[in-house]
């Protein structure tokens, strides 16, 4: 219904020029808070309150599907950055690293900056017989960064984070317990 024609069946109901404005701005005043209600909210599925009595599942590490098993050595990786696919799989997505990363990090907001795209990164890198990938903190690598280390033969995964805003010149490892703070850096290479 058009604007001008509301306005004519309210002046004929009795309403007159000043009441009508009133109305609108009234309406107006009402919308506005309703329309931009849900601007700069934060969609953090992490930050997100539970409903009353709710616990919510346990994360569980994936599975290959039958038939699809893992082919491809992780050492296909070295020398390729995280996301770069090998055989049409990132580093992060293989079974393999992504069940190590479950495995060795309870916290899932700090394995989601693990294996995000937030910042930069090195290439694959061996450490002996393990592989690793290093990551940080965009415009804050020296304070803030990552590495996550693969040992193939063992089936164990280990997570370095260091924040020196928290831990100073320290680090957290992490291998399925509770992390252990170390007085040492992150590895990296490049």
């Amino acid at each position: 219904m058009p604007v001008d024609a509301l306005q004519r069946g309210l002046r004929r109901s009795g309403y007159d020029d000043g009441a009508i404005m009133r109305t609108a701005i009234a309406v107006a005043l009402l919308a506005v808070p309703l329309l931009v209600g849900g601007c700069g909210r934060n969609d953090d599925p992490t930050k997100t309150a539970a409903p009353s009595g709710f616990t919510p599942p346990e994360t569980r590490a994936p599975a290959p599907i039958a038939g699809q098993a893992q082919t491809t050595p992780i050492t296909a990786y070295v020398g390729k950055y995280p996301h770069d696919a090998v055989d049409g799989v990132d580093f992060f997505d293989r079974t393999d690293v992504a069940t190590g990363l479950v495995n060795a990090v309870g916290d899932a907001k700090l394995r989601e900056m693990i294996r995000g795209r937030s910042g930069p990164a090195t290439p694959v890198f061996k450490m002996g017989d393990r592989v690793a990938s290093w990551g940080c903190e965009e415009h804050n690598c020296g304070d803030h960064n990552w590495t996550l280390i693969v040992d193939p033969k063992r089936g164990k995964t280990q997570v370095c984070y260091h924040d020196a805003a928290k831990m100073g010149p320290q680090s957290d490892w992490y291998d399925g317990a509770a992390p252990a703070r170390r007085a040492e850096t992150c590895p990296s290479e490049g």
